[in-house]
């Protein structure tokens, strides 16, 4: 009797172990899916495990993977850098497909620095990040202009004409010759970039050391400035930006002299030489005790008769949108500016487009950019020793109008008529 209840606990004991077996191989199955990127297609390469545990597994090159779980009581984390980690409780889901995110602040710490791209903290040179939000904080149409006080070793020194181009010097001055530093654009070597809307700027970096000759060669002597423009993202985005200001020119200088005192002056120049009394052309006999101003005198501000205060105005106008198999993006730019010298403008018109397409399940990708940009303009240098602001504000006389609006006479060049420009044909 007794060992009949034995072998029947045994039995009841064996049987139990068998269900409890059967139960867990029940629970343990296999969990496939995808991971793709947020607006990039599939995500090859992402991490993917179970937490507390050591299993896990990595996405092919199409993002698909592959794994057993222990039950649904499984939490799955999916990481990739530059992107946010995501957890996934498996329940009952056989198969789990996970978008991932980018990472913004990750991001911001990789920087393009040739044919790749490196995490901040591995970099070794002199590399400058700026990012796009400031290169749109300042309200200019050319790339090199925003670029000024952006970084430090970057000279940006601009020639004060409306919407132009600005010299840029990495390093100071390294040559007797070309010092402009190498431009790439999408990786293709550049001549100009200020052809590129600020607007449409992905990313630009600095590259300010002599390691960036290892990648380019010789011809990044004086730095590289790397540029890579937007890209069209999953979904349609459409976006515009627009702005107007006006730029004052001031009151120029307040401590010259106007034609009473430019008379007197000569006077004492006169007296200070002891010349003989004469007939001066202008303000009579030099034996009188004060000049004589001629009818037709005026006493001109030139920094006022020349300047003005300038309007400008931008639109920006993008277009982006795609899917897994396919990217665009699209931008326009319309910008106008007038100068503060009188009749100087800029009228620039920029439009950019690129796409990107995959074929294969991303075997094969392809694409292409097309910038074109329109601009006529109108400028004087103010920086030669005759730009009008010197030889107007400074060495023009006061005397002389601005229009001639006496009766005709007869100058040094020819005969004035109302209506006429005035001018140095006035007088000497």
């Amino acid at each position: 009797m007794q060992i009949s209840t034995n072998l029947r606990r045994f039995a009841l004991f064996i049987l139990g172990m068998v269900f409890s077996l059967g139960i867990a191989f029940a629970q343990e199955r296999t969990v496939t899916g995808k991971v793709s990127a947020e607006g990039e297609g599939p995500l090859p390469g992402v991490n993917i495990a179970v937490q507390g545990t050591t299993a896990g597994a990595i996405t092919d090159a199409t993002g698909a993977y592959s794994l057993k779980v222990p039950g649904p009581s499984a939490v799955l984390l999916f990481s990739s850098i530059g992107y946010v980690t995501q957890q996934v409780t498996v329940g009952t889901q056989s198969v789990i497909d996970v978008t991932l995110v980018s990472d913004v602040k990750a991001l911001q710490e990789v920087v393009v620095t040739g044919y790749t791209v490196q995490r901040r903290r591995d970099l070794t040179g002199s590399i400058a990040t700026v990012q796009p939000a400031e290169l749109t904080a300042v309200p200019t149409g050319n790339v090199t202009t925003a670029l000024q006080g952006r970084t430090a070793g970057v000279s940006v020194i601009g020639n004060g004409q409306p919407n132009s181009d600005a010299t840029v010097r990495i390093r100071g001055y390294a040559s007797f010759q070309n010092n402009d530093p190498l431009y790439i654009v999408d990786g293709v070597p550049a001549g100009d970039i200020n052809t590129i809307n600020p607007g449409d700027i992905e990313s630009l970096s600095v590259l300010k050391d002599a390691g960036a000759a290892s990648i380019y060669g010789s011809r990044a002597s004086n730095g590289v400035i790397i540029v890579t423009t937007k890209k069209g993202q999953k979904g349609v985005k459409v976006s515009y930006n627009a702005y107007g200001g006006i730029q004052l020119a001031g009151s120029g200088p307040t401590d010259l002299l106007n034609s009473q005192e430019y008379a007197q002056l000569q006077w004492l120049v006169n007296a200070n030489d002891g010349t003989a009394p004469y007939n001066h052309p202008i303000y009579g006999n030099t034996g009188n005790a004060n000049p004589t101003l001629p009818a037709w005198a005026a006493n001109t501000n030139w920094y006022k008769a020349i300047t003005r205060n300038a309007w400008e105005q931008n639109h920006d106008l993008t277009l982006s949108g795609g899917n897994d198999n396919a990217k665009y993006y699209a931008g326009f730019d319309i910008r106008r500016q007038n100068g503060i010298v009188m009749t100087t403008f800029q009228n620039k018109n920029t439009g950019r487009f690129n796409s990107e397409f995959n074929l294969l399940n991303g075997r094969v990708k392809f694409g292409e950019t097309f910038n074109a940009t329109y601009s006529t303009n109108l400028g004087v240098g103010n920086l030669g020793e005759g730009s009008p602001i010197n030889a107007a504000s400074y060495r023009m006389q006061p005397i002389i109008p601005v229009i001639w609006t006496q009766p005709e006479f007869v100058g040094l060049t020819h005969t004035f008529e109302p209506g006429d420009w005035g001018g140095t044909g006035i007088a000497s």
